[in-house]
């Protein structure tokens, strides 16, 4: 697996995610030998110095993960069974292209690792169009046997460019193509004109999720609400508390906040000026294992996030039985249908939200219930075991 974004103990990278591990980890417990190579973006020292500085701002701003920690030297690491390379990788600034010279030496030094080690690919998968494609066609020639991966996420489509003078010709080059969401899928295709093999590369829930056996109690009023997330412009957590405020329930409520950020200050203003000291409850963040104890509490999950590829807490949510509420267009639109598993509001329309909470309210509560059903019993489906297995199976039968 080559991927640019990757958790270690050792570094400090502001909206990180886990996303990759979990894939790796699950395979390694499956039986499979892995390799993650995480090609670290470092760009000129002057840059990190500064995003250490403005990190919160930048994390709030902007949807991508600030690394805040240079360095230059490679580093093994073996993390939940799974056999980790970090391998610092140069552009002057984030968004720019990799320098050709340096990025054919960054697939030389993967070579000689995998050369040393005895590490012969059957799949080489890379996360992120840019730079992975290069460097996995790159590979390919060198592993003629193995089959080739590119997952999408959320990335700038401007970078298409960096592909080369055909980057169509480029793509064509990979076996299958993973997404991360119908609505990636759907801008994949509209931006190349192609329709590769591929499958849908979805996240999954612990096991531990699980333990819940049987769904939340849901019956009307549906005004118990959660959000969990970074408090950042583009997940819009002020306003689920201004759809509130529209809405029939206004005055009978309880909403709990679990995480923190940028926007902290703004909740906190909207919560004085509407005397919700009593309503509403800013936990700041907690460790995953105690999010499930905060969703037992709650009947109704709510995040409307602006370019979202795929959120792992709604699943969560979902698979304790919550009615969630998500963003139309966004990661989960597909996953999530509106008014049979769960609801879909347009991202940051807090007018739209207000309607829907007053809709669900008025839905009869076999109705409710039926939709809590079907929204654990769709998140009960994509477990880490799960979906890891989906993955690798996602590629083989497209060979």
């Amino acid at each position: 697996m080559l991927t640019t974004v990757y958790p270690s103990p050792d570094l400090s990278v502001t909206n990180n995610t886990n996303v990759c591990h979990y894939f790796a980890k699950e395979w390694a417990n499956q039986g499979h030998e892995v390799l993650v190579i995480h090609n670290y973006p470092i760009y000129l020292k002057i840059f990190h110095i500064i995003a250490k500085i403005f990190a919160p701002f930048l994390a709030s701003k902007f949807n991508t993960l600030i690394t805040t920690s240079y360095t230059t030297a490679d580093k093994s690491l073996n993390i939940d069974g799974v056999q980790l390379v970090r391998m610092p990788l140069f552009k002057p600034l984030p968004h720019f292209a990799v320098p050709s010279k340096i990025l054919h030496k960054q697939i030389n030094k993967i070579k000689s690792y995998c050369k040393s080690h005895n590490f012969v690919p059957d799949i080489i998968t890379g996360h992120f169009i840019y730079p992975h494609v290069p460097m996995v066609n790159e590979l390919k020639k060198f592993y003629p046997n193995a089959k080739t991966c590119i997952v999408v996420h959320k990335q700038n489509w401007k970078m298409l460019k960096y592909l080369g003078s055909n980057p169509f010709e480029e793509l064509n080059k990979i076996d299958v193509f993973g997404y991360r969401s119908f609505s990636l899928k759907r801008e994949f295709e509209e931006k190349t004109s192609l329709r590769p093999n591929s499958f849908m590369c979805y996240s999954g829930i612990p096991e531990h999720f699980l333990q819940q056996k049987e769904a939340l109690e849901i019956s009307r009023p549906i005004n118990k609400f959660i959000f969990v997330g970074s408090f950042i412009q583009r997940k819009y957590p002020e306003k689920i508390l201004k759809a509130i405020a529209h809405s029939s329930i206004k005055d009978n409520f309880s909403l709990d906040y679990i995480g923190d950020g940028a926007n902290r200050k703004i909740i906190e203003q909207i919560i004085r000026d509407k005397g919700y000291e009593k309503n509403v409850h800013l936990h700041g963040f907690v460790e995953r294992q105690e999010v499930p104890n905060f969703l037992k509490k709650a009947n109704c999950f709510v995040m409307i996030s602006k370019d979202e590829t795929f959120g792992l807490v709604y699943l969560e949510a979902m698979s304790m039985g919550c009615i969630t509420i998500a963003s139309k267009n966004e990661g989960m639109d597909g996953i999530i249908e509106d008014g049979k598993n769960g609801f879909l509001c347009e991202a940051g329309n807090e007018i739209e939200l207000g309607h829907i909470i007053d809709k669900i309210n008025t839905l009869p509560d076999d109705e409710l219930k039926k939709i809590s059903k079907n929204a654990r019993n769709t998140a009960l489906k994509l477990t880490d075991s799960n979906v890891a297995a989906m993955y690798l199976d996602g590629i083989k039968q497209n060979q």
